[in-house]
């Protein structure tokens, strides 16, 4: 009946072992778990799932370990654990006098095993340390977390281990600044002054000229008034040049030419008289520029001035027709040529 007895006691003491020998194995199996799933985020692997797989091979292979190897009971444990209940003969000095023959070996094993009638092995209770829950605690929550990570990682949700690492590491991009400037006379449209990336290209700009001036060229040399500089590599300043045009007037005839009260020497009759004669002439009027009075659509006199905006709002008309149908052109490249060639003709 003892016998029996003490096997319920061990029965209890050996289902603690076990459940102390499980949290220390999963506790090391969440640290390889966590290792595993690292190791997964930092390279961007779809297998985060080994990571589990990890954790139940490290655990199921370390719990029988650190049972038999470390809190298996023992004769000596059992003793010490049910003389706590409070027995009056101690089980543990029965225990050491185990193999004594002598009288009162066997008189103490008696009293002992009377006293352990007395007790139930219900009264044992299962005792696992704080210390080993928490660690044990906390180890899961680092492996599952850095599994949930590595699962995140693996379909583009949150950012690799290597892509961090890469962003961290990595030297800035190389920068360099552009300034375009307008000299008298003009205008730039676009960005004038725009931070490039090395290798990358810049916004396009569009130099326009003011009323009564014209695009000459940029500062260096560039003579197209729109520009878009590629595979910028140095930081620079360009200025756009433009010069006034010169107006003339179209006299006709020049010094000399102005009517005198003279007389002058004729062949003819009458020539040289100074009066004014209302008889037609026979002589045809000829092609020669010296001879106003000819009707040419690209002759027209206003103020004193020759105007040619009639033929430059038929070339305006042609060149944006020409501009709209361009479909590589977008619309704020379309606008800029709009105003360039407005300006021009105005």
């Amino acid at each position: 009946m003892s016998q029996e007895r003490l096997k319920a006691y061990y029965q209890k003491l050996s289902n603690e072992a076990w459940l102390i020998s499980f949290l220390c194995g999963a506790s090391v199996g969440f640290a390889a778990m966590f290792v595993a799933a690292t190791a997964f985020w930092l390279t961007v692997a779809k297998y985060y799932w080994v990571a589990i797989l990890v954790w139940v091979a490290v655990t199921a292979g370390v719990t029988p370990l650190f049972y038999y190897k470390k809190y298996k009971p023992t004769p000596h444990r059992l003793a010490r654990r049910v003389d706590d209940l409070g027995l009056e003969e101690r089980l543990l000095t029965m225990t050491q006098l185990e193999g004594d023959d002598s009288y009162i070996a066997k008189r103490q094993r008696e009293d002992t095993f009377v006293a352990l009638e007395k007790v139930s092995a219900t009264w044992l209770k299962l005792v696992v340390s704080v210390p080993l829950i928490v660690v044990a605690c906390v180890m899961a929550v680092f492996g599952l977390s850095m599994t949930t990570v590595s699962g995140l990682a693996s379909r583009g949700i949150l950012q690799s281990g290597g892509e961090i690492i890469e962003e961290i590491t990595k030297e800035p991009p190389v920068e360099y600044e552009i300034t375009y400037e307008a000299a008298e006379g003009g205008m730039i449209e676009g960005d004038m002054f725009q931070i490039v990336i090395k290798g990358e290209d810049a916004i396009g700009v569009m130099a326009v000229p003011e009323d009564e001036y014209i695009f000459v060229e940029w500062s260096d040399g560039l003579t197209d008034p729109y520009r878009e500089d590629k595979n910028v590599t140095e930081s620079f300043t360009v200025t756009a040049t433009f010069q006034l045009v010169e107006e003339s007037e179209d006299g006709e005839g020049g010094e000399g030419d102005e009517p005198s009260d003279e007389p002058g020497e004729g062949d003819g009759e009458g020539e040289g008289d100074g009066e004014p004669t209302d008889e037609p002439t026979d002589k045809e009027p000829t092609d020669d520029s010296s001879v106003g009075g000819k009707h040419d659509p690209q002759n027209q006199i206003k103020d004193g001035e020759t105007y040619y905006g009639d033929e430059y709002e038929e070339a305006f008309k042609d060149a944006m027709d020409e501009v709209s149908q361009d479909g590589d052109l977008s619309g704020g490249e379309k606008d800029i040529i709009g105003d360039y060639f407005g300006a021009i003709q105005n």
